[in-house]
């Protein structure tokens, strides 16, 4: 058999078992999964499982740096060959950043159900993505903006939006988060009124 048949059915069965472990987290929690429930689930023996994976452990690992570099991957993909963008026209990265975790959103909500340190993950991902694949040239102000506070709020804002989308159960489309996430940022507020009077 050729290595790239090999490849191939490596991939399918690894995709196998990380789907049948998501699966599994899901119904019954992490601490609950054994190593022969996902066998069992993925249709492989355990012998196979530990053919790819040393254990739960390692496989979580796998699903989760899997979801990140996808979180980086969505922001750059909309732009091959390009060296800089308008502000105005960064929709489509924002789309796509949707899109990836609307596809993998049963991946989310299992690292979500064990680990809440997600969304500093998420953070860490795109703040990695703002300092190492692109930066961001802001308007002249004054007084000047410190960059690295400017990426500290933007950031925030941003996984903030994600995070209520994954506490409402996705039921907003990718399309209509990406819509709201550029309204937000392009937004500038009016005035305040109080509601309790001080």
């Amino acid at each position: 058999m050729s290595n790239e048949k090999l490849d191939r059915r490596a991939r399918r069965t690894r995709q196998a078992i990380r789907s049948a472990f998501v699966e599994l987290i899901l119904e019954e929690g992490y601490d609950s999964v054994t190593i022969q429930d996902v066998a069992d689930k993925a249709d492989y023996n355990r012998g196979t499982f530990y053919k790819h994976y040393v254990g739960k452990d390692e496989l979580l690992n796998e699903i989760r740096e899997h979801f990140l570099r996808g979180i980086r991957q969505a922001l750059l993909d909309p732009y091959p060959g390009m060296e800089e963008v308008d502000a105005t026209q960064i929709y489509p990265s924002s789309l796509k950043l949707f899109e990836h975790i609307e596809d993998h959103k049963n991946e989310f909500k299992a690292l979500l159900s064990i680990h809440k340190s997600i969304s500093k993950d998420l953070y860490e991902a795109l703040r990695q993505s703002m300092r190492e694949d692109m930066h961001m040239e802001m308007e002249p102000s004054d007084p000047p903006l410190d960059y690295e506070l400017m990426l500290s709020y933007r950031l925030s804002a941003t996984v903030g939006v994600i995070m209520h989308w994954a506490e409402n159960d996705f039921k907003y489309s990718a399309t209509y988060m990406a819509d709201q996430l550029l309204a937000l940022v392009n937004s500038k507020i009016e005035r305040v009124v109080f509601i309790r009077k001080p």
